[in-house]
């Protein structure tokens, strides 16, 4: 799968930790590494994979800083048989997203907010292939969003959505790009904490990607609300493209102008430009 696929729904095995293949005898003095013996007894870790980007920014104005965790977790492994038999089983995930708000200014670093996201999801295989976009897939879920707080603080919703994902890729130089664009409609969203949510989130986002596997890669969304559009953009590059130093991360830059960037603050329109690091782009 091509790399443009790390911001969609990105398909990045976090296994590749194991750094030896399970032992052919249980034998203590096989186990060379700590990972190597927790890899032994954790047999589904190859159904974790990476979801979308993880990255720390840290803010020009630093109390602007934001973080992300995310991941995913596939319900059926390709190599079961249920799935060998019936291959759409495989696009069945369950994922979690963790977004933060850091106030890196203030003396007591708190977290202005966070956004807590778990879904559940289907995701298909290629549908199509030939010239022009030579990969379509479709995905489409249910997603929780809430910040955790309580009393006037508090602000959770849910979404349906579908997510279709058009991709060209140059396999021979590694240059590609995406658009995707990304509909919802709100389900039991809290009339009560955030009653007018989606004027200001909307209904709609269209992603688009460039760049190179192995490069550097530029990412944009837009979303349409009533209250505004609200724009981000995304460059990531690898640091050991620039610096001899085998350090496998990318250099993160971020801008966004955008309305209901934080769950807390949705009324607000965020002017943010951000540098860090990314593992996950």
């Amino acid at each position: 799968m091509c790399l443009l696929l790390t911001g969609a729904p990105a398909l990045i095995n976090l296994t590749a930790h194991a750094e030896e293949p399970p032992p052919d005898t249980d034998s203590a003095h096989t186990f060379t590494t700590l990972d190597s013996l927790f890899t032994r007894y954790q047999p589904y870790l190859e159904n974790i994979s990476a979801h979308e980007p993880v990255y720390f920014l840290r803010g020009v104005n630093p109390e602007k800083s934001k973080f992300q965790l995310s991941m995913k977790y596939r319900f059926i492994n390709p190599s079961m048989s249920l799935s060998q038999q019936y291959p759409w089983t495989r696009g069945f995930y369950f994922a979690y997203t963790q977004t933060s708000f850091w106030d890196l200014k203030s003396d007591s670093r708190p977290f202005d907010d966070t956004s807590y996201k778990p879904e559940a999801f289907f995701l298909s295989p290629n549908l199509f292939s030939g010239s022009g976009f030579n990969h379509l897939f479709l995905q489409t879920g249910y997603q929780h969003i809430s910040n955790g707080k309580d009393d006037d603080a508090s602000r959770s919703t849910n979404i349906i959505y579908i997510y279709p994902i058009f991709i060209f890729m140059h396999q021979k130089s590694g240059y590609g790009f995406m658009i995707a664009p990304k509909i919802w409609i709100d389900s039991n969203n809290n009339a009560y904490d955030n009653p007018d949510l989606f004027d200001y989130w909307g209904y709609f986002d269209l992603g688009f990607k460039f760049g190179k596997a192995d490069g550097a890669v530029f990412e944009t969304h837009w979303r349409k609300a009533s209250k505004g559009d609200s724009f981000t953009a995304d460059l990531t590059f690898p640091i050991d493209g620039l610096f001899p130093t085998h350090l496998q991360i990318y250099l993160h830059a971020q801008y966004a102008d955008s309305l209901a960037e934080s769950l807390l603050n949705y009324r607000q329109r965020t002017h943010a430009m951000r540098l860090g690091v990314s593992i996950v782009r």
